[in-house]
């Protein structure tokens, strides 16, 4: 075949095969809108954002092909029907929109519901009054007969409750108790599938057109249009054989209507496929793992070093994923954590902030190990840094070989969060804390390096043996560079060990990572929350749901509502009784110019 029998193909199968390539892209998205709220590779989600762009490129390529072969009717047919189409997707974005959800939980200007909302904002009650009814709650909570049922009424009374928590607007208390008493019904299963179908609904709120196709006209076209494509086919069936059309044209048109027609109604069928999935995100990192892989690179790695981004490859190529099973498991700690709070600590304002703010202190303090000269050191630094510090001490831990079966459930529990923590740290840190430095881990992993001196390890198994013999040892000479974090993750492992039970041991480090897991969660904004949804529900978010749903303090609260008193005196001052004249704080200051 020559160039000018090549030309002369493309010119007769160019527009064939530009509607070929878009219809295949539509059924890749479709089936794509299916799965991606699973982990998937970041190599499978880089071809659906390739697909979903180039869906528009090949739409526009084929409607310039049509205009250039004089064909206008055809090509504003297909424009209009695009426009229509395309209609439904600015409005669903604006409905989806962190903006318009603050608008729909802002107080309405209609002057009726308005009053009705700042009635309900004044007869909330005071933080007190909310922590004693609360602990009461839990204290007399007694498990629903019909699980079934409360677990519905829940997951219903939850969906405006959480749309605020989102947008970062903090409810009322009174508010807070009735979802707790419905919570306090549920058992551990139950509470779960409530948190984790309220994610799933807020990721269908935000990243799906759901709020379009089932309500309104967008109800109305969902219902409509494939019996119209439906129509198109009879209509071509039952008309094309009065035209001198081309055979293969005929076949590709059969192919493009019937194809369509099937996406249609599939899409019709499987809309309330969106229901509840139970697809919960557990990533795992770890940083020993990430060391060996720079030490003993991988065939991806070597190709990575090539283009210089191998440090970008092995950081968020090799994300592992715990079984989805793994949710459950944390959320059933996390719910025993704050169960335990309510009965055993919370009794008033001030405990209240105390033990929102716990990252680890509570259970040492339950072991005695809370004193800074045990293990309470390690928790007086940088939330990024304790994290880390943590992370690598958990590791060695469980690699070292003095390690037993003894404890190895709870062991596994903690890695499992450890690894996950880890993660948001090097991969999401904006999700950890506010501030968190990610580059910690890349200025670790070379302490690391310098500690074994060039030294390698079969596994990561020798590998955490090897770092905790080399701290043990005199520096050397090259290894006085070494900065203080992985010495400092080798003295914890080391303090860790030495409680010589090892039950204890493992309970106290689930304990740590329990308390920084929930201290992390309390602490993301909702928009952050609503953001990195995008791959799908966290595990962060789930226990920021779990948490939400206990009573315990969001980040909303922390901003905007007024901090209680710590002391006596101080609620007399605010009460303005000081000196029995019942003067305001603001009438006792004098400013001088």
């Amino acid at each position: 075949m020559g160039f000018s029998d090549a030309v002369q193909w493309w010119d007769e199968w160019q527009l064939r095969i530009l509607v070929l390539a878009s219809l295949f892209t539509q059924y890749f998205l479709f089936f794509s809108s299916l799965v991606r709220r699973c982990a998937l590779p970041a190599s499978v989600r880089l071809f659906m954002w390739l697909a979903y762009l180039g869906g528009d490129a090949l739409a526009i390529y084929g409607l310039a092909t049509l205009f250039n072969r004089h064909k206008q009717l055809p090509a504003i047919l297909l424009f209009v029907v695009g426009i229509i189409r395309s209609v439904r997707k600015p409005r669903a974005l604006k409905n989806a929109s962190i903006s318009g959800m603050v608008a729909s939980s802002s107080p309405s200007t209609r002057r009726g519901r308005q009053e009705k909302e700042e009635a309900a904002e004044e007869k909330d009650i005071p933080l007190k009054e909310f922590v004693q009814e609360a602990s009461s709650c839990v204290l007399r909570s007694e498990l629903a007969s019909d699980q079934e049922k409360t677990q519905h009424l829940a997951s219903i009374s939850m969906a405006t409750y959480v749309s605020r928590l989102l947008v970062d607007i903090s409810t009322p208390y009174s508010g807070r108790i009735k979802i707790l008493h419905l919570l306090m019904a549920l058992d551990c299963r139950h509470t779960h599938f409530v948190s984790e179908f309220t994610l799933h609904w807020l990721f269908l709120m935000l990243y799906t057109n759901f709020k379009m196709i089932f309500w309104g006209l967008g109800l109305w076209l969902h219902r409509v249009l494939p019996f119209l494509t439906l129509a198109s086919v009879i209509l071509f069936s039952t008309s094309h054989k009065y035209h001198d059309y081309d055979a293969t044209d005929v076949k590709l048109t059969y192919i493009l209507l019937c194809c369509t027609l099937l996406l249609d109604f599939l899409f019709l069928l499987l809309a309330d496929f969106n229901g509840y999935t139970g697809l919960i995100k557990v990533c795992q990192y770890s940083l020993l793992s990430f060391y060996a892989r720079k030490k003993r690179p991988t065939t991806l790695m070597k190709l990575a070093t090539v283009v210089c981004c191998k440090d970008y490859v092995n950081m968020h190529c090799y994300i592992e994923h715990e079984p989805s099973d793994s949710s459950e498991m944390i959320a059933e700690l996390v719910l025993g954590y704050v169960r335990d709070g309510w009965t055993r600590y919370m009794h008033d304002a001030a405990s209240y902030k105390r033990f929102n703010s716990h990252r680890g202190e509570w259970t040492l303090n339950n072991h005695s190990l809370g004193h800074t000269k045990q293990l309470g050191w390690s928790l007086k630094m940088a939330f990024d840094t304790s994290v880390l510090l943590w992370h690598i001490a958990t590791d060695l831990c469980f690699h070292h070989q003095s390690t037993t079966p003894c404890g190895q459930e709870r062991a596994a529990q903690s890695r499992v969060i450890s690894n996950y923590m880890a993660y948001l740290l090097s991969i999401r840190p904006e999700m950890l804390m506010l501030g968190s430095r990610n580059g910690i881990c890349s200025v670790a992993c070379d302490d690391i390096e310098l500690m074994m001196g060039g030294e390698l390890e079969p596994d990561i198994r020798g590998l955490g043996q090897g770092i905790l013999h080399k701290a043990q040892q005199p520096p050397s000479s090259h290894a006085r560079n070494i900065g203080a974090l992985v010495p400092n993750a080798c003295r914890l492992a080391k303090e860790l060990m030495e409680l010589h039970n090892e039950q204890k041991m493992w309970e106290v480090v689930q304990g740590v990572w329990v308390e920084m897991l929930c201290y992390s969660a309390g602490r993301c904004r909702g928009y952050l929350h609503a953001k990195n949804m995008n791959e799908g529900p966290q595990l962060l978010s789930l226990v920021w749901i779990i948490l939400s749903f206990m009573g315990m303090e969001t980040s909303a609260d922390r901003y905007q509502k007024p901090e209680p008193p710590e002391t006596k005196e101080e609620e007399e001052i605010e009460g303005g009784d000081v000196g029995g004249e019942g003067r305001s704080i603001q009438q006792e200051i004098n400013i001088s110019v």
